[in-house]
């Protein structure tokens, strides 16, 4: 079910109405302290408003880039937060969690789809995490806070509440738009 809702004025309401008062992105130390306790833990015991897991699909890579850019979304208009691609969800485990992503993904590809595919356009940072002597590499997109409302290209809109992407939707407000 949708729920229509008057976009909020600044930063600091699209944060109550996602539930955080304040945003503040984990860094790369924290992220693999969370990662090594998937040996006893599933990725889901530690999804919050602000970090979430990401299994990669190796058979499309498409839909990677697009899962990118919809919690790119996401994420921003919660006021911000992390993205680990390449671990598994529902599974113990640190050698059945970490399934990686493929070596020849271009991070500033990603950067550039991400900016190009969003409105306002969003510029993600990456961080690389490797395991096992380099053999498995996890990739953390980082989304900072801006000016919401963010969209993707065909106007849809996501907005981070707890562990969920949850639709936004706008009502009109009869002014025109001079972008079309």
């Amino acid at each position: 079910m949708y729920r229509y809702l008057f976009p909020p004025k600044d930063v600091s309401e699209w944060m109550v109405l996602a539930g955080k008062e304040e945003m503040v992105i984990k860094s790369k130390s924290e992220i693999m302290k969370i990662i090594q306790q998937l040996e006893h833990h599933i990725a889901d015991d530690f999804e919050a408003q602000d970090l979430d897991f990401k299994q990669w699909n190796f058979t499309s890579r498409e839909e990677n880039i697009q899962k990118m850019i919809k919690y790119a979304v996401c994420m921003a208009n919660g006021g911000g937060g992390s993205v680990v691609f390449g671990v598994a969800d529902n599974v113990r485990g640190i050698d059945q969690v970490l399934v990686g992503i493929p070596f020849d993904i271009d991070i500033q590809e990603l950067e550039k789809r991400v900016y190009r595919e969003t409105d306002p356009p969003i510029l993600p940072t990456f961080d690389e995490i490797f395991y096992q002597n380099h053999s498995i590499r996890l990739l953390v997109m980082n989304i900072f806070p801006g000016e919401p409302p963010y969209t993707v290209k065909n106007g849809i809109a996501t907005i981070r509440t707890g562990k969920e992407c949850l639709p936004i939707g706008f009502i009109k407000t009869g002014k025109e738009d001079f972008n079309e």
